[in-house]
C-alpha cells in the first residue's frame, strides 16, 4: 500500500470513530428502529436518526469514506449476516479503529463499532448501537457478557472508496443470477426450490412451502403466515414485519443470488 493510500485509510478510519463518538454524544436523538431500507441517505449528523446495530455501523462507514460493509453498494440494505459475507474476517490482533465485531455464528446477531484495536483484550473499548438507550461507548467485555457463549467475529471495515456491492459467488444455482425486482415469479420460485432440494417446478406448492419452514426452523404446517413470513425476512435481512411483499422478495433474490440463503 502506498504512503497516500495508507494516510486515506487511517483518515478514514479516524472519521468512523469519530462519527460513532458522535452517536454516542447524541444518543437521545438517535433511536433503535429494525427497518429497511436503512435511512442511508440522511445528510451527515442529520438528527433524529433511527436505525438498528447493523445500520447504525453502515451509516458511520458511509459518513466515514469508507465501503459498505455489507458489500451492497449502500443500498440501505444489509444485516450481520451480510457483514460475515462480506467483510475480511480478521484476528483479535489484526484490529484496528473503526474495525467491526460481529456476535454469533452466522448470521449473527449483533455487531458492534471497535474505537481501538482488540489486541489489548476485551477490555477494548467500542460503540454499541443495540436497544433504545444506544449507541453507547462501552468495553468490549460488557457486550460479551449481553451475548453469552456466542463467538465474535473481527472485521475489517472495508477500504475508502469500496461501495461497489460484491458480485455474486458461483453457487453453482442454474437459475441464477436473477433480477432483482421483487417479483415471486417462476425463476425466483426455482432458485428458490432448487435450494431447498425439491423439484423445481415453478410452482410454489406445499412441497415447497413446508420444505422452505424446514429450512427456516419454523414449523412445518405447509401455511406460510406470519411467524414462517418474519422468519424469512430475518434470514434475508429485511425488517420482520410478518408482511411478504415486494421487499422480502427483493432480499430473497439477493440472498440467492449470493449463495447466503
Amino acid at each position: 500500500m502506498s504512503t497516500t493510500a495508507q494516510q486515506t485509510t487511517a483518515l478514514v478510519r479516524q472519521e468512523m470513530v469519530n462519527n460513532c463518538l458522535w452517536g454516542v454524544q447524541h444518543d437521545p436523538d438517535i433511536h433503535y428502529s429494525q427497518t429497511r431500507p436503512m435511512p442511508i441517505n440522511v445528510a451527515k449528523y442529520h438528527l433524529p436518526l433511527s436505525t438498528d446495530c447493523s445500520g447504525f455501523a453502515t451509516i458511520m462507514a458511509k459518513w466515514s469514506g469508507a465501503g459498505d460493509p455489507n458489500g451492497s453498494g449502500f443500498n440501505g440494505y444489509g444485516y450481520t449476516g451480510t457483514m460475515l459475507d462480506h467483510c475480511e474476517h480478521i484476528s483479535a490482533a489484526a484490529t484496528l479503529p473503526g474495525d467491526l465485531v460481529v456476535f454469533g455464528a452466522h448470521p449473527g446477531t449483533h455487531v458492534v463499532v471497535l474505537l481501538e484495536s482488540a489486541a489489548k483484550g476485551l477490555g477494548a473499548m467500542c460503540v454499541s448501537h443495540g436497544q433504545e438507550a444506544d449507541p453507547i461507548r462501552v468495553p468490549l467485555s460488557d457486550e460479551v457478557s449481553s451475548h453469552p457463549g456466542e463467538p465474535l467475529t473481527y472485521l475489517r471495515l472495508p477500504g475508502a472508496g469500496s461501495t461497489s456491492p460484491t458480485p455474486p459467488s458461483s453457487t453453482g444455482n442454474p437459475f441464477c443470477p436473477l433480477v432483482v425486482d421483487g417479483g415471486f415469479g417462476p425463476k425466483t420460485i426455482k432458485a428458490l426450490q432448487w435450494v431447498l432440494k425439491v423439484p423445481t417446478d415453478g410452482d410454489f406448492g406445499p412441497q415447497s412451502k413446508k420444505a422452505l419452514q424446514s429450512h427456516l426452523h419454523v414449523p412445518v404446517d405447509g401455511d406460510i403466515g406470519p411467524q414462517t413470513i418474519k422468519a424469512l425476512q430475518t434470514h434475508v435481512g429485511v425488517t420482520p414485519d410478518g408482511q411478504w411483499g415486494k421487499l422480502t422478495t427483493e432480499g430473497l433474490q439477493r440472498s440467492l443470488n449470493a449463495g447466503r440463503f
